[in-house]
């Protein structure tokens, strides 16, 4: 049976990267057309912080907010344009490393420990990839049903599985609020019921334990918001 899904195989080798004297807007408008929350800030091939989604908003709308307030003031009042804020001035510090090797299971402890919801892979001292919570996630399924999977005979669908996955789907009500209700229990629990980890659907982070507020599942920061 194969349990030793690692980093390497689930990682992303391709990602978001900026510099620290990138401008502020510049790097916005990467985040917005990727379609993701974080950059890594790279110097060379170092991790050495990273630019999420919003501080780059609240940076941006700061600058907005300082060039009315001196339009209306005193003649030679700062600008405040936030087109020359650079990366550099608003990253935090880099994301925790993991190696290519490590096991995927130790890193799904560093999501929680952490409280993050991607880590930068290192190998050699150089940055290879990254990997996300939601990518930690989606290997779980995999990674049962290989365990599962009796020796000799990769991918046999144990008898009976497949007609309970039919009659499932011909018994599922198409309720969008009801889909979205059972995604955050799958998320948050087990078979058995127990509490497991989930993904808040506010900020992405892995987190041990979800709320419902507003309709999205939630972690304790973002509950407190």
């Amino acid at each position: 049976m194969r349990t030793d899904t690692t980093v390497r195989d689930v990682m992303h080798r391709e990602f978001l990267g900026a510099s620290e004297s990138d401008a502020l807007t510049e790097a916005a408008a990467l985040l917005v057309e990727e379609v993701t929350d974080c950059a890594v800030v790279l110097r060379g091939g170092e991790a050495v912080g990273r630019l999420a989604a919003r501080d780059a908003l609240e940076a941006v709308l700061d600058g907005r907010s300082t060039d009315a307030s001196a339009d209306g003031g005193e003649a030679g009042a700062p600008s405040g344009d936030s087109s020359v804020t650079t990366v550099g001035d608003v990253m935090r510090p880099p994301l925790p490393t993991v190696a290519p090797d490590d096991a995927l299971s130790a890193v799904e402890e560093r999501f929680v420990a952490d409280g993050v919801s991607r880590v930068v892979v290192v190998d050699d001292g150089e940055t290879v990839g990254v990997v996300t919570a939601r990518d930690s996630l989606a290997a779980a399924p995999t990674r049962t049903a290989t365990a599962g999977t009796p020796a000799g005979e990769p991918g046999v669908t144990p008898e009976g599985a497949e007609g309970a996955r039919l009659e499932a789907n011909a018994t599922t009500a198409p309720d969008a609020a009801r889909g979205s209700e059972r995604a955050r229990t799958a998320a948050s629990t087990d078979a058995s019921g127990a509490s497991t980890q989930g993904v808040c659907e506010v900020c992405g982070a892995l987190a041990p334990e979800l709320a419902d507020a507003n309709g999205q599942a939630v972690c304790p920061n973002c509950r407190e918001v």
